[in-house]
Parts: structure tokens; sequence; C-alpha cells
């Protein structure tokens, strides 16, 4: 007997009946798909990945820059940079093939389902992709910049110790004794302060870029510079990131936040199937708002901003599928009774 084709099944998954080698044949034959997919995509993505990695950085980059703390990343061995170039492929080629990968999985899984449940997949699966890229939006503009803004700060806060010895000090490790200078009086030095470099600057000119806190030389093939810091910012801990732990930490903050902000549809379906009553929740609300901080706790990175940025509007969002369930059931009870 011929298997049936996707096609031509019946609407009902009760009229169609499939052996477990014919549905295992049907998710080999959507994994092979989406792998192909996900290969074809990652192509252009390698000359894709330099980009995004850049863009991905930039919010560490600011906050260290404004902390004086070291502006660039460690790397612990030879191939870390190789491999977090190609993780950044391999993210950006999921998220780009990722519709299709969903629609393979989606025809698989709708051979089981009813017409209703199809109906309100349809329906939820847009919004749900849409709160998912709202959580990476909110993670990048607002929650990547003051977690990490707090975390960097905190180190900067650390000041160095008093490094004058006493006498004491002097007589059991030293120090102290240098040769005192006569003070000589200043000489005036201008050095130009700009806000962008100058574009064809002549050899041998300096000026310092305020917004890069940069002094910067024009050789005679390149322009040299160094960073400069605030007198007196040395700071006790040096906050330097290696670039595959900072790659860890944004993803796991993107996918908590774009997790998080599902909160209405896990709400809309508690309700609507039944499962917890809407009554229920709003009976419950400080239950919820306790179970909201626990969640946070576990999905978040482990500090105390992260937490917050992910709990408030983790209840913001309970509160908006509460809306939404109220507003279904109303249009439920308003809609006349099928016939028979």
């Amino acid at each position: 007997m011929s298997k049936p084709s996707r096609r031509g099944r019946s609407q009902h998954p009760d009229d169609t009946r499939m052996t477990i080698g014919e549905h295992l044949e049907d998710l080999r034959g959507c994994v092979a798909r989406s792998l192909v997919a996900l290969v074809v995509v990652c192509l252009p993505c390698i000359w894709l990945a330099r980009d995004l990695l850049a863009i991905i950085a930039r919010p560490l980059y600011l906050v260290l820059r404004d902390a004086d703390q070291p502006e660039s990343f460690l790397a612990t061995g030879p191939v870390e940079p190789f491999l977090v170039y190609f993780k950044v492929v391999l993210i950006a080629g999921l998220v780009i093939a990722g519709p299709y990968i969903i629609y393979q999985l989606w025809t698989f899984v709708a051979a089981g389902l009813y017409p209703k449940e199809r109906q309100w997949v349809y329906r939820l699966v847009p919004f749900s992709v849409g709160l998912f890229l709202a959580g990476l939006v909110f993670m990048y503009t607002l929650a990547l910049p003051l977690s990490l803004k707090f975390l960097v700060g905190f180190s900067s806060w650390l000041k160095m110790p008093n490094a004058e010895p006493t006498a004491l000090e002097q007589m059991l490790v030293g120090g102290g004794q240098h040769a005192r200078t006569e003070s000589q009086p200043c000489t005036p030095l201008m050095i130009p302060v700009v806000e962008h470099d100058p574009p064809a600057p002549p050899t041998g000119s300096i000026w310092l870029n305020e917004p890069q806190r940069r002094l910067k030389v024009r050789g005679v093939a390149d322009t040299l510079s160094t960073p400069l810091h605030r007198d007196g910012s040395r700071a006790m801990i040096t906050t330097h990131f290696t670039i595959g732990h900072y790659l860890s930490y944004v993803l796991v903050l993107g996918v908590a936040f774009g997790v998080a902000f599902q909160m209405p549809l896990a709400v809309l379906f508690l309700a609507r199937s039944g499962i917890v009553p809407l009554s229920s929740l709003r009976k419950y609300r400080k239950g919820v708002i306790l179970i909201i901080v626990i969640i946070a706790g576990v999905i978040a990175p482990p500090d105390l901003l992260s937490h917050l940025l992910l709990s408030a509007p983790m209840y913001l969002l309970f509160e908006l599928g509460m809306l939404l369930a109220a507003r279904q059931q109303r249009r439920a009870a308003q809609a006349p009774p099928a016939s028979e």
C-alpha cells in the first residue's frame, strides 16, 4: 500500500492513519530539508559575521570606554577567535533560516492537529515570533547596556589603595624613597582637541580625539594612536572579557528575554485550555509574581540588574496576557452557539 502524500491527506487527523515508519520518514525529510537550508544560508553569513560581531560587541565597547577600561577582548587560546566567529555564523544562519525550519516542523506536526487547532497556531505563531523579536530588541537596546554598565561600573568603583607607604611600611617592604627634583615651570603645549579626525592630516601632526579619548599622531604611512584615561581613575580590578564568554553572556540574555516575552501567549493558553482559569490567575496574582521572580532568576544571567530587568517586563506581559484572555472570553461569550 502506497503512503498517502502529504497534500492528499484529509484535513481531519482521524481520517488518515500512518505507521511509525511513515512518521519517521516524514520527520527525516523535514530534518534533511532544514539542514540543507541552514547550510545554504550560512555560506553568505561567513562574510556578514564580521559586521554582526561588531554590532554585538558595540554595547560593551561603549561601556568599557566610559569606565576607562581596556576596549578590547581577550582570547585564551589560538583557535578561540575562529570558533567564536563561526558561532556567530551559525547563529545568523539559524535566525535567517528559522522561518523555513519552523515551517518544516509545522508541516510535520500539522498532520496530527484538528482544523480548529491549526487555526490557533496560524494566529499565534506570528504573534509569538513578534514577541520573541521584541524581547531581543529590548535586550539589546536596554537590558544589555544597563547590565554591562552595572557590572563594569562596579569593577571600576573598586579603586586602588593609597600607594604612599608609611614610615613602618618603608622599613618593612621599602619604597617611598624617590629622588627629589625641583619643580619646573610648565611649558605651554597646545594640542588640538577635535570631535572627528581630520580628513587629511599632514605627516607629524598630533591631535586629541575627545569622543574616542585617543591621542593620535600622523606617521609617514599610518596614523598612530594611544588611549587616554581620566587622571586618578585607575581601578583595582581591570575588566577584560574573553570574546567567548561575552558572546555566551549575550546569547543567554537574548534567549532569556525572547522566551520571557512569550508570557502573554502562555497566559492565553492556560486560560483558554482551562488548565488555570482566568479567575484563578487574578486571585493568586501575588503567587504568580513570586513564580515570575523565580523563573527570571533561573533563566537570567546571575546578576541582580539582569534579574530585575527581566522580572519587570515579564510581569507587565503577564498582565497583558490576562487582558487578552479576558477579551477572548468576552468574544466567546458573545458568539452565537454553533448549530449542530
